[in-house]
């Protein structure tokens, strides 16, 4: 599947810009950054949103092994999620639409910024923001992808327990990769949506 290429600038959540820039600076003159340069800002509250997933490969076909898990995401995935695959800690049809992007993340070393609309248990209309970074233990193979989650509403108040669980229809992913070496932003009239540059998967 292809991913339309964005600026950074169209990534909402301040940290997740900072997280882009960080893994950008960080990578240097490697294909991609080590793991071992990767360090939570603890001070901004970055542990508890975070994902760190080992990729696993058998052939052509990759999987999401989680060595680590945030607080916070694990009530947004209502998951214990340590030693298990990714996949698993999603209902079939919410996995089956993120994997794409997963994939995308991993095969163009790459960021991908991703966007999931869903509701609460109350009802409550949530924006799910994830950004997905690949990293690598030796500075050339995409072997780790850490993730960072952001949801948000504009009711300000909301549920986050399980809500990417127990979902009967995914509904939309809307994604992009982003370019870090990107220096041309589209003109404000041309970007002043997601919508308008994102693919829905």
């Amino acid at each position: 599947m292809q991913f339309q290429k964005a600026h950074v600038s169209i990534v909402r959540s301040i940290r997740h810009v900072s997280l882009v820039r960080d893994w950008h600076r960080s990578r240097g003159q490697n294909a991609l950054p080590k793991f071992a340069t990767f360090v939570p800002n603890e001070r901004a509250g970055d542990v508890a949103d975070l994902l760190v997933n080992d990729v696993r490969r058998d052939g052509d076909e990759l999987s999401y092994f989680c060595v680590a898990a945030g607080p916070r995401v694990e009530q947004v995935y209502d998951e214990t999620m340590p030693s298990r695959f990714l996949h698993q800690c999603l209902d079939e049809v919410m996995a089956a639409a993120a994997r794409p992007i997963w994939d995308a993340c991993i095969v163009n070393r790459l960021p991908m910024y991703s966007i999931v609309p869903v509701t609460d248990r109350n009802g409550i209309p949530v924006t799910i923001e994830q950004i997905f970074l690949p990293y690598s233990r030796d500075g050339s193979n995409a072997d780790i992808m850490v993730a960072a989650l952001h949801a948000c509403s504009t009711e300000s108040r909301f549920v986050h327990q399980g809500l990417l669980r127990r979902i009967v229809k995914a509904p939309l992913h809307w994604a992009v990769m982003i370019d870090p070496t990107m220096t041309v932003v589209l003109p404000a009239a041309q970007n002043a949506g997601a919508d308008d540059i994102v693919f829905d998967v």
